[in-house]
């Protein structure tokens, strides 16, 4: 498959928008998300029990899944991307493509999972 400039240029100008975006957005969050963990805190140590403790806000599992969905999308996209630019087969991107998104649904799958454990834990 031969790509020409205008053909990659066009096609990939909203991904690379995407992935700015989503750096920005990801950025506030782990910033939120250092907050949450280190400074609300009070100096004490954060393990299992903190952790389950903080969970009952209504807040907080929202905090972790948008961390979630931005971190699986800005990571998978930019994977995707690389390896778009080095594969020139169409079935080796389709097998590429296939391979990312049943990682990134798994992934999906067993985070919110686990906030979800984190959240009905701490309200029973």
């Amino acid at each position: 498959m031969n790509k020409d400039f205008k053909q990659t240029s066009r096609s990939g100008s909203l991904a690379w928008l995407l992935q700015r975006i989503s750096a920005v957005i990801l950025f506030i969050l782990l910033l939120l998300h250092f907050v949450t963990y280190h400074f609300l805190g009070k100096g004490q140590a954060v393990d299992y029990h903190w952790v389950v403790s903080k969970a009952g806000n209504w807040w907080f599992p929202l905090l972790q899944f948008a961390f979630l969905l931005t971190a699986l999308y800005h990571g998978l996209n930019g994977v995707w991307s690389v390896l778009e630019d080095y594969t020139s087969s169409r079935s080796w991107r389709l097998l590429w493509y296939s391979l990312l998104l049943t990682v990134g649904v798994v992934l999906l799958f067993v985070g919110t999972l686990t906030i979800i454990k984190l959240y009905t834990l701490q309200a029973a």
